[in-house]
């Protein structure tokens, strides 16, 4: 580890590493599309190239042995996780302000990016308990206790089982009379883990067992090779579909939901990148054990207390979309094998020149999509705003930019909607259905279809909504629209009962309003048929 790190004096260490996972954990951005996740993914991505490059120009040193420590980086990350977890805390007791659409979720879109940005900080901060005076023990200990109290706040059980893992396997590490039962005994505690947190959110955990199942029917399609990069997106939602097509009556109707993330980043491993990507993956893994067993202490011990959480973390969610997971992860990676092949210093300055020059690359294309994005960013506001006709022109330049991100296609066909041009909306949202199977797009398309007058393909599309989310009401509202349109009142009485029949899962206005429509449609069939029998 001693070559890792770059030259410098005093505090620059500290303050370098304080900004860069700083701005990875608390970067937030209205010019962006998306506030919260690419703000932090393009601070994460910027800090990689300062930090590879000063690591190049350490390795062309002549004097290679003026270093920062790897503490500065744990102390640092302690500290942004920290301040996080009081966020988080002031959030829950009311005294600051949610963020999102939820209670608890810190500087993030969601508590999964909270939970997971505080349980791999953890092993940053058992790896300082041993490196201080007693003194800064203790406030190493409170500021663990904080970090752990965000992660409860935060109500993630993924969070909290990778917390406990952690805690768990560092305490049997420490305790060379157990060591050699450290198998042993973090299989109990996890399944022991499982099971509680199971029971915590049994409905939530039941949503994803679904999810599982429909996930590993996507998998079964090209099991070898896999769907590549998005084949999550792409096929899900249909294999969900296909699923209640088969089963109507399943105990699962009620939990489904339109999901576009499979909540276990190695069932979507082996969605995109099949068997072949989960063989290298395990490979992978065995080669970062065997570094850590040559070299088990110190910095080795915290990185893979931070890959272990990460693991763990990663099969009931998805860290991966967030850009301290990946920071965090590649810092571990090399962290475990520098410490245990420490490579001659020929072969340094090709590993950090290659990665500088990498990282430059991916940095010049981000540069570009974040001109794009603010771009889509600012016309999207101002569509909303009520200029839609004005900013067609603009949607038209982007797509030639952004044609192949879902939801820009999703956004651009809405907004033809709105502006009346159906039959482009229509074919927009088509390219946006083969690369995402998704609910709504499935109503757009059937809203276009419906003005178009084309009405057995907006069936179509409305029947394949109803079977990806079953316990919704617009499909069938729409459904029975349809067939008042077309003067089937026979089809619109079926539609009308299934959609009394259907029980509610979630309350709203708008399902509320769906329902006193069928009753009094119902209600004026009754009178309509006393009055024909008079």
């Amino acid at each position: 580890m001693k070559y890792l790190l770059p030259p410098m004096k005093g505090k620059w260490p500290f303050s370098f590493f304080l900004i860069w996972f700083g701005g990875t954990y608390w970067m937030v951005s209205e010019w962006f599309v998306d506030e919260t996740t690419a703000p932090k993914a393009c601070f994460a991505l910027f800090g990689a190239v300062i930090f590879c490059a000063l690591c190049t120009r350490n390795a062309f040193h002549r004097k290679a042995s003026r270093i920062f420590r790897f503490t500065d980086m744990a102390i640092a990350i302690m500290l942004c996780a920290v301040s996080q977890a009081v966020y988080a805390i002031l959030q829950k007791v009311g005294i600051c302000a949610m963020s999102g659409a939820f209670p608890v979720s810190g500087s993030f879109d969601n508590p999964a990016g909270l939970a997971s940005a505080l349980a791999f900080s953890l092993p940053f901060g058992l790896g300082l308990i041993n490196r201080w005076h007693p003194y800064i023990q203790k406030v190493s200990w409170a500021s663990m206790a904080i970090i752990v109290t965000g992660i409860i706040v935060s109500e993630s059980r993924s969070g909290i089982l990778a917390a406990c893992m952690v805690m768990f396997v560092f305490f049997v590490m420490r305790r060379k009379c157990i060591r050699k039962l450290w198998v042993i005994f973090p299989v109990v505690g996890f399944v022991a883990a499982v099971v509680f947190l199971y029971h915590y959110k049994q409905d939530s955990a039941d949503g994803r067992l679904l999810i599982w199942r429909c996930t590993w029917s996507v998998i079964r399609e090209s099991p070898w090779i896999g769907h590549g990069i998005g084949g999550f997106q792409a096929r899900y939602m249909d294999a969900q579909a296909d699923y209640f097509k088969a089963h109507p009556e399943s105990p699962y109707v009620m939990l489904a939901d339109n999901t576009q993330a499979p909540f276990n980043e190695y069932l979507g491993l082996l969605t995109e990148f099949g068997f072949a990507g989960g063989i290298i993956l395990l490979v992978g893994a065995a080669l970062l054990l065997r570094a850590w067993r040559k070299h088990p202490c110190g910095s080795s011990r915290v990185a893979i207390l931070c890959l272990l959480s990460i693991a763990v973390f990663s099969l009931f969610s998805y860290p991966f979309r967030y850009a301290h997971t990946w920071l965090l992860c590649g810092i571990s990676v090399v962290v475990l094998l520098f410490n245990a092949y420490s490579p001659a210093q020929s072969v340094r300055r090709i590993i950090f020149l290659s990665a500088t020059l990498c990282f430059v690359g991916v940095s010049c294309f981000s540069i570009h999509r974040m001109r794009i994005e603010m771009c889509w960013r600012e016309v999207a506001t101002c569509s909303l705003g009520g200029m839609t006709d004005e900013m067609l022109p603009a949607y038209h330049k982007l797509y030639g930019e952004l044609g192949k991100n879902p939801y820009f296609l999703y956004n651009y066909a809405a907004e033809l909607n709105v502006s009346g041009h159906y039959a482009e909306s229509l074919r927009i949202g088509q390219e946006c259905d083969a690369l995402m199977a998704d609910y709504f797009v499935q109503l757009l398309m059937a809203d276009n279809c419906k003005q178009l007058k084309r009405y057995e393909q907006a069936k179509r599309y409305l029947g394949q909504a109803s079977y990806m989310c079953p316990n919704r009401f617009v499909p069938l509202y729409e459904l029975y629209k349809i067939y008042e349109l077309q003067a089937n009142t026979v089809a619109m009485c079926r539609m009308a009962e299934a959609i009394l029949r259907k029980p509610i899962k979630v309350e709203s206005s708008e399902v509320h309003r769906i329902i006193a429509e069928m009753k009094r449609y119902k209600q004026g069939m009754k009178s309509a048929l006393s009055n024909g029998y008079k």
